[in-house]
Order: structure tokens, then C-alpha cells, then sequence
């Protein structure tokens, strides 16, 4: 089998479908799931060129702005690593995309609608089970009644999607596209077949050219360091927050006893197990709840 870049990579994301409109339309449409007559049949790509230092810069989305024949913006990308203000951001990423759109004494009707659509390689909502969401500005109580339709984000939850998948409960437009992101770097020829959608089929041919490029590979190789240095970043200053705040509350409700474990606390590199110590001191009434769960 030849060799395939990720599409969970966000420069070979923004490549590829930088590199065809019928690809880049199909996926909009599947998207958005609009009726034959409403489809859209073509698209601009504000940002194709991908600059040197974009590739390196750490805390960067190489995203996708394009717009439709009737002027609707899109913004589209690939997000693999998860951090505590994206849903922020998506939100003021959005807002500026469309409060952008009007110069010094436009009419406010001439503004145009933006939709936002995220793939995450992570799970920004797990207490739900469903793997695509789609956010609008409506209102609480009747939720049929929108204040208005000019802004759409929709995020779609990739792990999620491939528990669903395998249960076989998918009765979605977008399966074959999800998959494809998912899977289209190890997927042979015969699981290629299974694919009925002629754009996934191009994209293929597409990625096939990406990777045979070197200096694709080496963009994307240079790009992939720069997201593991960044999630390594990411994840040490959470542990370090986290131990901070153990080490304050071990000091204020155990006093020295408490500041005494900390050396074995300090070893500890699970981000999700420093949280669950942390929790357990609110509510511990003796040190050794602590200890039992440390494992001291």
C-alpha cells in the first residue's frame, strides 16, 4: 500500500481541499445537507496559499476562508489538539468574520451569513452522544423561532463518530467524508471501493499526489512537530496548574503533613489523575483518603 499523509493534520487538510473545488464543494454540501436547488455550485478560497511561517508557528489554525456564488462565508478547518478556550474562539473567530464585512457606511443588509465548520479530533462535548452539532442563534423557549440565520457553527466530534460507526447506526450525509478523514491514510484499495461519493474518490487521487510530493511530506512532517511541541507545552503547563493548585490546598487542610507528599505528587504526569487528587481534597476529612489515592 503506498504511503498516505493524515488528513487529521491540518496543512495536508487545508492542501487538499485547497487543491480542488469539487472536492471542497461536495464537503459543504454534505455539510450543510441543502436541498438539489439550493446546493452550492461554487466556491472561492479567500486564503490558499499557506505561508512558510504558518507551518512552524505554534498556537496557529491553518483554516479555510471561502465564500459561495451567493456570498456566504465559510470558515472551515482541522483541530487536533483540544484546549480550554476554542469554543471562545471559534465564537470570536466567527463574529469577526461577519462584523468584518461591511465598510465605513454599508447597509447592514448587505451582510452575509457565516458558517463555521470544525472537524475535532477530540471530544469537546463527552457528556453527549452525539457527534455532530450544530450551533444557531435561536431562542430559548421556542426553539423554532431564530433571531436570524447569518451565523451557523458546526462542530463534528471525530472519535465519537467512529464509536457510532462501528455500532452501525449512522444514517448520515457525511459517513464517507468522516471516514475518509478518519481513516484515509491507512485504507487499502479495496476498502477504498466502498466509497460511492466521486469527490472522496478524487480526494484520494489528491492525498496520493500530496504524498508522493516531498515537499508535502516535509511540510507536513515539519508541521506535525510543531503540533506534538505544542500539545507537550499544553499539557505540562496544565499539570503544573494543577499541582499548584494540589500543593495549596494539601498545605491549607493537612498543613505539613499535607506539604510533605507533594515530591510524590510532583511524579505524577496523568493530568486526569492530578485532577481527580485535587478533587478528593475538598472533600477528604483525613490525609490518608489522600494517600490510599495516591497510592502512598
Amino acid at each position: 500500500m503506498k504511503f498516505l499523509l493524515t488528513m487529521k493534520n491540518d496543512f495536508v487538510f487545508k492542501k487538499l481541499l485547497c487543491e480542488s473545488m469539487e472536492i471542497l464543494i461536495d464537503l459543504l454540501n454534505s455539510v450543510l445537507e441543502l436541498p438539489e436547488k439550493r446546493r452550492i455550485r461554487s466556491v472561492k478560497i479567500k486564503n490558499p496559499i499557506v505561508l512558510p511561517e504558518e507551518i512552524t508557528q505554534k498556537y496557529i489554525v491553518l483554516d479555510i476562508r471561502a465564500t459561495d456564488e451567493s456570498g456566504n462565508i465559510y470558515n472551515i478547518e482541522m483541530q487536533v489538539r483540544k484546549y480550554s478556550d476554542y469554543l471562545r474562539r471559534t465564537l470570536y473567530y466567527a463574529s469577526r468574520l461577519y462584523a468584518g464585512q461591511l465598510e465605513s457606511g454599508e447597509e447592514y443588509s448587505e451582510l452575509k451569513p457565516v458558517i463555521g465548520i470544525h472537524f475535532l479530533d477530540y471530544e469537546e462535548f463527552p457528556d453527549y452522544d452525539d457527534f455532530h452539532f450544530c450551533f444557531e442563534l435561536r431562542d430559548v423557549r421556542h426553539h423554532k423561532l431564530k433571531l436570524t440565520d447569518d451565523m451557523a457553527i458546526h462542530i463534528f466530534e471525530l472519535p465519537k463518530f467512529e464509536r457510532k460507526a462501528k455500532t452501525g447506526h449512522i444514517r448520515d450525509a457525511m459517513t464517507e467524508w468522516l471516514r475518509f478523514f478518519n481513516h484515509a491514510h491507512e485504507e487499502d484499495q479495496t476498502m477504498r471501493e466502498q466509497y460511492r461519493n466521486p469527490a472522496i474518490i478524487k480526494a484520494f487521487g489528491v492525498l496520493e499526489a500530496l504524498s508522493a510530493d516531498e515537499k508535502s511530506r516535509y511540510l507536513a512532517e515539519i508541521r506535525e512537530k510543531a503540533l506534538r511541541n505544542e500539545r507537550s507545552e499544553l499539557a505540562a503547563a496544565r499539570r503544573e496548574g494543577i499541582q499548584e493548585a494540589i500543593e495549596l490546598g494539601l498545605s491549607l487542610k493537612f498543613g505539613e503533613e499535607g506539604s510533605a507528599m507533594m515530591p510524590l505528587i510532583m511524579h505524577i504526569q496523568d493530568c486526569d489523575r492530578l485532577r481527580d487528587i485535587k478533587d478528593a481534597i475538598m472533600t477528604a476529612k483525613d490525609i490518608s483518603e489522600i494517600k490510599v489515592i495516591i497510592g502512598n
